[in-house]
Formats: structure tokens, C-alpha cells, sequence
């Protein structure tokens, strides 16, 4: 039995992005017990590692990757995720409610895999359907 799918809007996953991510994933491992695990990232000929913290086994506690590459430009804070169905048609709502798209992630078929949005009032936040 695997583990449950999350519902529609539920909040499923958070990230980080910051300059030296290496002290800050030390900062959550001794204070909240959580465990690295190293995902390989490449901008240009550059490689680097990002991190992906779990709780356990089977628990994600979220991500934290450098404030470059696909991840430039965004301010160290924690970026709640959202679990949809359907990505490209909650982003195509989420425009024309207002929101403003900052990152789009695509699939190899072009389909959208996520999204980081800024709401009418400025909050950041992210959705998708990555199940982690």
C-alpha cells in the first residue's frame, strides 16, 4: 500500500532557496532531526548540490536549494507548495484571478508539472501535483 495521495489544496511541500544552503540544512537537521538527501543541480557547466530534507523514510520536511540556477531571484523564505489535479489549469486560473506567475515547471510533454504564483496581495506560494 503506498503512500496517500494529498487532496486538492492541501499544502504537500515547502522550499527554500539561499545563498549557502549547505549552514542552513545543518540549522534544520540538528534542530529538527531531519536527513539530507543530495540532488545533483547544473547551471551552465556549473554543478552543485541542492537538498531535498526528510523527516523519515517516507516523510518529506522540504527542500533547500541554492539561490541560483532555476531557483535565482527568489527571497530566503519558505515557499509553501499546493497540491492540484491539474497545474496548467489552475496557473490559467490563477492569472485570471489576479496572480502573477514567477516559475513555470513544464513536463517533457510541455504540460505544466508546477507553479510559483504571487497572489493580488503578494504572497508566494507554489502548486502542483508532484506527489513527494
Amino acid at each position: 500500500m503506498g503512500k496517500p495521495k494529498p487532496k486538492v489544496g492541501q499544502f504537500y511541500w515547502t522550499d527554500i532557496a539561499v545563498d549557502r544552503p549547505e549552514e542552513l540544512k545543518d540549522f534544520y537537521k540538528d534542530l529538527f532531526g531531519w536527513q539530507e538527501i543530495a540532488i545533483p543541480m547544473k547551471d551552465g557547466d556549473e554543478e552543485y548540490v541542492d537538498y531535498a530534507m526528510a523527516i523519515d523514510a517516507e516523510t518529506a520536511g522540504g527542500g533547500i536549494c541554492h539561490n541560483k540556477g532555476e531557483n535565482t531571484g527568489f527571497a530566503g523564505q519558505w515557499i509553501p507548495y499546493f497540491y492540484v489535479e491539474n497545474p496548467d489549469e489552475t496557473l490559467e486560473k490563477s492569472l485570471k484571478n489576479g496572480g502573477t506567475s514567477l516559475k513555470i515547471g513544464k513536463k517533457k510533454d510541455g504540460s505544466v508539472s508546477y507553479a510559483i504564483i504571487r497572489d493580488p496581495q503578494g504572497a508566494i506560494f507554489g502548486f502542483g501535483n508532484m506527489v513527494v
